[in-house]
């Protein structure tokens, strides 16, 4: 499906089943909208300031010598006072074009979108674009606004001295059934804290202190035939021990039930869809560096889909065993 353009700067979702190719050429049409939100508030951004600065040093300038002549009763000539009229006019009309620009950026804001949210769903995308049948379709489920919009807010209270707002944002889910048969399903839920609190000094100023702290929550299960994988629901433990995720990314919790497994991961709000050079590369920039010691998305999820067809794998061989005993033992 073709993107709606207009429909979706009302809401930044989206939402579609299709085969893959299809969903990787909606998220470049995305791609391409952010890049030239970005380009568009870079661009007023520094047409405000090139407004700005000079509009309000004419301004000043023009107040400044109409303010000094009335103190000091002093007459301008026609064509002076022409001319102190003229810069003044100039420097106000700059200012206000600077300070619309500005404006302007502000109602921008909401379509520079997070990068990493729709650069996530492109990686996982091509990663499992070889484990799908060809004429395979995915469910893909995208919530492109930022996590502290007041629809995602659950609860109010306090913690501590600290008055906090409570986010929940569920904003992306992939579904698809692989070439084996086997139904998976990525979801991640980010979690947001908003503080804030007040102090009044002895001398009566009040300062308000802000903070935010949160965290990203990642879930990867897939569902089978439980003809296929006899004694699934018995592997909790080989399903949780078979884990392997990155470095800092820590295993919440393991599933397993007669017909699926999931795992749960937890991962900072600082989490990178996927870095892409290497840290022991000595041309990476700094920029780069620091991106590499953030958690690594795609690599958790590919790492939990990995771990859990490990004990898939398993639990196939086992069966397999238990069936050749079986038929041994009758003869």
């Amino acid at each position: 499906m073709s993107v709606n353009i207009r429909r979706f700067h009302q809401v930044f979702l989206y939402q579609s089943r299709a085969p893959v190719p299809e969903l990787l050429a909606d998220l470049e049409v995305l791609a391409g909208l952010d890049a030239r939100a970005e380009a568009q508030r870079s661009a007023l951004a520094w047409s405000g300031w090139l407004t700005v600065i000079p509009g309000g040093a004419m301004a000043l300038l023009a107040y400044g010598v109409w303010a000094g002549a009335v103190n000091a009763d002093e007459r301008f000539s026609e064509a002076g006072a022409q001319l102190l009229k003229t810069v003044g006019v100039v420097g106000g009309t700059l200012l206000a074009v600077g300070l619309c620009l500005f404006f302007w950026r502000v109602v921008l804001k909401v379509r520079d979108l997070d990068n990493r949210r729709y650069g996530l769903a492109q990686v996982l995308l091509q990663r499992l674009q070889v484990d799908l049948a060809p004429d395979a379709t995915v469910r893909l489920k995208l919530d492109l606004r930022p996590p502290d919009v007041r629809e995602k807010r659950v609860k109010q209270d306090m913690v501590g001295w600290w008055n906090t707002d409570f986010f929940v944002d569920p904003w992306f889910t992939l579904e698809g059934r692989l070439a084996d048969g086997t139904f998976l399903r990525i979801h991640m839920v980010e979690r947001l804290q908003k503080r804030e609190r007040s102090k009044t000094s002895a001398s009566g100023k009040t300062r308000t202190k802000t903070k935010r702290k949160g965290f990203a929550r990642l879930e990867v299960s897939v569902r089978v035939k439980p003809e296929r994988y006899p004694g699934l629901e018995k592997l909790k433990a080989r399903a949780t021990a078979a884990t392997r995720l990155p470095r800092r990314v820590e295993l919440e919790r393991t599933r397993v039930a007669v017909d699926r497994l999931s795992l749960r991961a937890r991962l900072s709000d600082e989490w990178v869809a996927r870095p892409e050079k290497a840290l022991d590369d000595p041309e990476a920039p700094a920029f780069w560096r620091q991106a590499l010691e953030k958690d690594d998305a795609s690599r958790t999820a590919t790492m939990m889909l990995l771990s859990l067809y490990q004990v898939l794998g398993y639990a196939r061989r086992r069966a397999r065993q238990q069936a050749a005993r079986g038929r041994r033992e009758s003869v």
